[in-house]
């Protein structure tokens, strides 16, 4: 599976505490040994007695304290991480991402095939597989699930579906929904149409837009419902005709949030909570085996956005349409200082994979180059030298420090670029970010899947998730090529796509992800470090009783 949301990510300063951790890139589509695959068996064998023996009234309840922002509840419009995460215990799909390999498992499909020319797919559905108001899953209402996601214009994945015959041409309102390669061949039977072969198709549906809603949005498919929903806390409770109950350990799982890193870290230190992914004070926790580090298939960076995706009203400058004065803007960037604060500089957008041809990025500044850049620039479009260029970046509120901030002012002031950043907080960033009058943005994104496509489909030109507008024939067509080419020929024409994006100036990369939670997982079970930074809420289950203060109470 894959989250592919953008997120707000941690993104922590390289510190010689933790720096070892993560000196080298990880894998994330790193097989296996069969040692390793044993070992993982064996180990499952044993957390599956170990649940036997837990009692059932430790299972009640399990707390989890995340950053304050109310939920997203419709899993096909949300690109959150705290989303999806959430959403995971409400909504399920055909397949689900292993936490422990983050490959697809089957969830609410059985069993497919694959027709001999790779482009029909046929997905036997679960004979046990009923919402949470005790209707069945059918393979009718899939369909009716993902169509409804394609003919929602806010549904930011829709695009995925790209690859199914129809799809793009419906969701853009140029097609019927009877036109879509979706087809409901028994009630048990989907049968999928592709206009190109896409292996990593179930990969696609492990993701929470696709998993399957009900058109009652109080109903869910997933190993919980919603109980109660209030401005700063969720109680979700097993789903009584969730198909794999049996194996659902926890009652009820509760969200609380909370952007008061004090009181997280007094909570956790005091046994009220199990698990925390808001902020805390990372010194002051009394476990510090309970602090879980991991690095992300994720990339944080800047990004220009073109005239078209500004508001109709926007005051600023058309000339960042063009790449030349971006490769200026991008070439007098203060990479060195700027990369020093994070834990894992990042020089290109798509996170180093097996295969993947390594691409020349960014990682130091030429002052000269850039005034001469800028120079040709000025003269290609008649824009006097001495006449001052606005710029607009819009980032989180504590990304750059104000020494930071002045210093990338300073390096373009030289310009002629008249540097203008907004701080937005970090819990309205996203929702303002869409409307932004900005030439400029900042984002953090984990690709979906452990492929260069998770990246780069942000930037084709009819994505339903490209926020910058930007279109580049020659960049479509290079993705389209690789839809239909063998597996080192695809990773080379992915390669080309992105040097051609990187030489348009259209991103700033600035840092590899990394995420971290509170966690004891002496005392917590079903909960693994993974590079999606995905944690199942059905595989949860509490080992032993937490040591409880008894006057403490969440708020």
């Amino acid at each position: 599976m894959f989250k592919n949301l953008k997120k707000i990510v941690v993104s922590l300063l390289c510190t010689s505490l933790l720096f070892p951790l993560f000196s080298q890139e990880f894998d994330p589509g790193q097989e296996l040994t069969p040692e390793e695959l044993l070992e993982l068996e064996n180990a499952r064998e044993r957390e599956a007695e170990d649940k036997d023996k837990l009692s059932a009234e430790l299972q009640q309840n399990f707390i989890i304290v995340e950053p304050l922002r109310p939920h997203e509840l419709n899993p096909q419009l949300t690109n959150y991480a705290s989303d999806s995460q959430f959403l995971d215990g409400l909504y399920e799909g055909l397949f689900r991402t292993s936490p422990i390999n983050l490959e697809p498992q089957y969830a609410i499909a059985k069993e497919f095939k694959i027709s001999r020319d790779k482009k029909r797919w046929t997905i036997i559905l679960r004979d046990d597989a009923f919402f949470s108001n005790g209707e069945k899953i059918t393979a009718e209402a899939v369909r009716d699930s993902w169509l409804r996601m394609l003919a929602n214009p806010y549904a930011p994945y829709s695009s995925l579906f790209d690859i199914v015959r129809g799809a793009e041409a419906f969701r853009t309102g140029r097609g019927n929904y009877d036109e879509v390669g979706i087809y409901a061949t028994a009630e048990n039977a989907l049968s999928i149409y592709l206009n190109t072969p896409a292996n990593y198709l179930p990969k696609i549906l492990c993701h929470t837009a696709f998993t399957i809603t009900h058109s009652n949005p109080q109903v869910y498919s997933g190993a919980y419902e919603l109980e109660i929903a209030t401005e700063r806390k969720y109680i979700l409770k097993k789903n009584p005709y969730y198909w794999d109950k049996a194996n659902v350990t926890l009652e009820r799982i509760t969200f609380v949030q909370s952007d008061n890193a004090d009181d997280n870290t007094y909570y956790y230190n005091t046994g009220a909570v199990d698990w925390v992914t808001a902020n805390v004070n990372q010194q002051k926790i009394l476990n510090p085996s309970s602090i879980q580090f991991n690095a992300n298939f994720g990339t944080g960076f800047l990004y220009f956005r073109v005239s078209n995706r500004k508001p109709a009203d926007s005051k600023t400058s058309k000339l960042w349409d063009y790449p030349e004065f971006r490769n200026a803007v991008l070439e007098a960037f203060p990479w060195e200082t700027i990369h020093k604060k994070y834990l894992i500089p990042a020089t290109t957008l798509v996170y180093p994979l097996p295969g993947y041809p390594q691409i020349d990025g960014f990682d130091y500044t030429d002052a000269i180059e850039a005034s001469l850049k800028m120079k040709d620039a000025r003269e290609k479009y008649g824009i006097p030298k001495d006449e001052k260029i606005p710029l607009v970046m819009h980032v989180f509120e504590n990304e750059f420090s104000e020494a930071e901030e002045n210093e990338i002012k300073s390096a373009l002031e030289v310009l002629g670029v008249e540097l203008e950043i907004q701080r937005i907080p970090s819990y309205d960033y996203y929702a303002s970010a869409e409307t932004a009058d900005a030439d400029i943005l900042i984002t953090s994104w984990i690709g979906d899947f452990a492929d260069p496509l998770a990246f780069l489909e942000l930037f084709r030109g009819n994505s339903t998730m490209n926020s910058s507008g930007w279109k580049n024939s020659e960049f479509d067509m290079l993705l389209e090529q690789a839809a239909i080419a063998g597996e080192e020929e695809r990773m080379k024409l992915l390669g080309q796509a992105e040097t051609i994006l990187l030489d348009s100036g259209m991103v700033l990369p600035l840092y590899r992800s990394v995420a971290s939670s509170v966690i004891n997982l002496q005392e917590v079970g079903g909960w693994f470090i993974n590079a999606f930074d995905v944690h199942p809420l059905k595989y949860l289950y509490k080992k032993q009783p937490k040591l409880k203060s008894d006057n403490v109470v969440m708020r």
